[in-house]
């Protein structure tokens, strides 16, 4: 049955991908497909970025680019991912890193408005949530189910607002991340894995990452595990807004016309997937 991860860590830069800080992706980027301009939204900021990542479209359509409950009143007329893959029969299960108790009740509106199944906060490091990401998987093996499963992963971006971009900390934040994708990488034969950031940082400001800077708007991107491309560039510009139209191309679902990205089907052997209730 049908599977994708998509892991997701916040303010992960990709000069931080390295054999010696971060060797699991490092070698998932090598062995599979990695976008070498992939760039996320503007402002490259993680509310926005989340929000395209979810819905296929740009901030000046969503319009929400702050925290808060504002994206309730446009989903209906929006089309999240994981209301479109519902319709598929495919879940949607969000997995992310501890939530402050006044966070959770919006991350849960947020995420039951657009269509997902559950929310679960598990772990304060990332190998933590990754482990409790492969816990579920599991058991979506065990019931045969076709599933999205998105795991948010904050470490990198809360030391780099604490401690700066490329700091020892962050640094460590990343080792951290990596650790929790080896955790994950060990579902490369049955599902596929697509990594990514929401925006990098300290393009401007040590500390920071909204403004506008290259170094900001880069993001990594890497695509791995069945059916993926062998040790494959891809080299044409990318955007986070490709993500959510692959999403949907991958499991056989109608992309809404509305989505301003394109499927990365380059990414992967096979072009024209079968859809998933097949």
């Amino acid at each position: 049955m049908r599977r994708l991860i998509v892991v997701l860590a916040d303010g992960l830069r990709p000069d931080a991908i390295t054999p010696s800080v971060m060797p699991s992706l490092f070698a998932l980027g090598a062995s599979y497909t990695i976008a070498l301009r992939a760039r996320t939204v503007r402002p490259s900021a993680t509310v926005a970025a989340l929000t395209s990542l979810a819905t296929g479209v740009a901030p000046e359509t969503h319009r929400l680019v702050e925290p808060g409950l504002e994206f309730l009143p446009s989903v209906g007329r929006l089309r999240p991912v994981a209301r479109e893959l519902a319709r598929a029969g495919v879940a949607t299960d969000i997995v992310t890193g501890a939530l402050d108790i006044t966070a959770l009740p919006v991350a849960w509106a947020l995420a039951s408005a657009a269509g997902a199944r559950r929310v679960l906060p598990a772990g304060k490091q990332a190998r933590h949530t990754a482990a409790a990401a492969a816990s579920l998987l599991d058991r979506h093996a065990d019931a045969g189910d076709a599933s999205l499963v998105f795991v948010y992963l904050p470490d990198c971006d809360r030391a780099g607002h604490r401690d700066g971009w490329m700091s020892e900390a962050y640094m460590a934040a990343a080792a951290e991340i990596d650790t929790g994708i080896g955790v994950l990488s060990a579902w490369t034969d049955e599902a596929v894995i697509l990594v990514l950031a929401d925006h990098g940082g300290g393009g401007v400001t040590p500390c920071d990452h909204d403004e506008p800077h290259p170094i900001n708007d880069h993001i990594p991107l890497i695509v791995a595990g069945d059916g993926v491309t062998r040790r494959h560039l891809l080299t044409r510009s990318v955007s986070i807004l490709d993500v959510p139209a692959t999403i949907l191309w991958w499991f056989g679902a109608a992309i809404p016309s509305e989505y301003e990205g394109r499927p990365l089907s380059e990414a992967f052997a096979a072009t024209t997937p079968e859809p998933v209730a097949a």
